[in-house]
């Protein structure tokens, strides 16, 4: 065999090796949940949306080859990027959960309804997405008066139209550090305190609307006057 020949078959072989390198497995989004939240503070009657994302991804190169993922609304010409100093990550049942819980217009108006696409893309520019869609009823549907409301004194009173109810307590930097599933009634504090080491210094309440699938968010208020 020539040089020359030679000089070719190893031209072939590098190229087809340099495919091989470049060429990654495409990421595939095996489930997605998405929620709307709207979000009162505690001394305010006013509210703002905010939409939670999260889609389980699947990449035989690892979690570490997803680059960036998208929401993207494109009716209104909208898009978020989520990348990995900016999402969170979760694993479920050993599946890895990539998104964000505060997806939310600049001015903090109302998001658009209409469809979203969630675009995964990798290293490689390799993608997969998947849709959802907010209707305008979850929008229309929130007023001042639905919103749970906390008494706080020496106990912890809650006023909620909505069955599903979740205290959230955070610290001093507002990180969460206990969950109550709580009704209607009083949660005494002590129980807070004694349960976070005297660590809780705020609660929000969260109510769930089953019929809607949206949250209501009310808080955060001092716990600890």
């Amino acid at each position: 065999m020539s040089f020359q020949n030679k000089y070719k078959i190893s031209l072939v072989i590098g190229f087809v090796l340099f495919l091989s390198a470049c060429s990654g497995s495409v990421p595939k989004i095996g489930q997605l949940v998405w929620q709307l939240n709207f979000i009162q503070k505690a001394e305010n009657t006013s509210y703002y949306m905010e939409l939670s994302v999260f889609t389980m991804v699947d990449d035989e190169d690892g979690v570490s080859d997803i680059d960036k993922i998208y929401i993207i609304n494109d009716e209104s010409e909208l898009f978020w990027i989520l990348d990995s100093n900016s999402w969170k990550m979760k694993i479920i049942s050993s599946g890895n959960w990539i998104g964000s819980n505060s997806i939310r217009m600049n001015d903090y108006s109302n998001l658009p309804t209409g469809t979203y696409r969630v675009l995964v893309i990798d290293k490689a520019g390799e993608r997969d997405s998947r849709i959802f869609y907010i209707s305008s009823e979850m929008e229309n549907s929130i007023s001042d008066d639905l919103f749970p409301k906390l008494v706080i004194d020496d106990s912890i009173q809650l006023q909620s139209g909505l069955p599903d109810n979740t205290l959230w307590v955070y610290d001093d930097l507002m990180e969460i550090l206990k969950k109550y599933k709580i009704e209607n009634g009083k949660i005494n504090k002590s129980i807070i305190n004694n349960d976070t080491s005297n660590k809780a210094r705020w609660i929000s309440i969260y109510s769930y609307d089953s019929e809607l699938g949206t949250g209501l968010i009310k808080g955060p208020y001092p716990i600890n006057n």
